[in-house]
């Protein structure tokens, strides 16, 4: 596997909560894992460290990192701004057959209603944001935006459990199936900003359980 692939893989562990807040990761054990000697298993690390999902700790090795309330609305907040960068930068043509890619992700949406996949769930919500951050030619939008999207991915994937979820889903159709009419009409403005509405929602979760926690404490 090259570097790439670790990568992904460790950081798809990491948003699914295959590895948890807080949890040990050995990087003797992940090298031997992959196949990999040590140096580049280090440089995966490294990586994932930048990104904000584990962190080296004096002494105590490396951890995955815990996931804050407060923090996650600050992303939100941020990926809101980038959906406003979106509809302003520079547009790579639409590709043919995305709207049929879209129509799929609503198929395999509504199949979710019925398994409850978790897992499925969130790998439609990678492939919608691959899908529209895949329209923009301006790459540091997109670096930016890979790297918050992946930090706020496990947050939500852990709300789940805590949500009604048919109705995430349901929202979540909605949400594809209006981004597919603006497709269709080639209006990627407009495709942003439902993008951004559905984030807006999120992040209105968000304040309130942060609220909810202060109120507590």
């Amino acid at each position: 596997m090259t570097k790439e692939d670790i990568f992904e893989t460790l950081r798809m562990r990491v948003c699914m909560l295959d590895y948890a807040p807080e949890a040990r990761l050995n990087e003797r054990e992940l090298a031997a894992e992959f196949g990999v000697s040590r140096t580049p298993m280090r440089a995966v690390l490294q990586r994932l460290e930048r990104d904000g999902l584990i962190e080296s700790r004096h002494g105590q090795g490396t951890a995955v990192t815990s996931i804050d309330l407060k923090r996650m609305q600050d992303v939100y907040v941020v990926r809101m701004r980038l959906m406003d960068a979106l509809s302003d930068s520079a547009r790579l043509p639409i590709p043919d057959g995305l709207e049929a890619k879209l129509a799929d992700l609503v198929t395999a949406c509504a199949g979710l209603l019925e398994s409850r996949d978790k897992r499925e769930f969130a790998q439609i919500n990678i492939q919608l944001n691959t899908i529209l951050h895949g329209l923009v030619k301006n790459d540091v939008l997109r670096e930016i935006n890979e790297k918050l999207f992946f930090e706020s991915a496990r947050f939500w994937f852990l709300l789940l459990d805590e949500l009604d979820f048919a109705e995430q889903v349901q929202a979540l159709i909605d949400e594809i199936s209006m981004i597919r009419r603006a497709i269709a009409l080639r209006d990627v403005k407009l495709a942003a900003e439902i993008h951004k509405a559905h984030l807006a929602l999120v992040l209105s979760s968000i304040r309130q359980r942060n609220a909810a926690s202060g109120a507590s404490s």
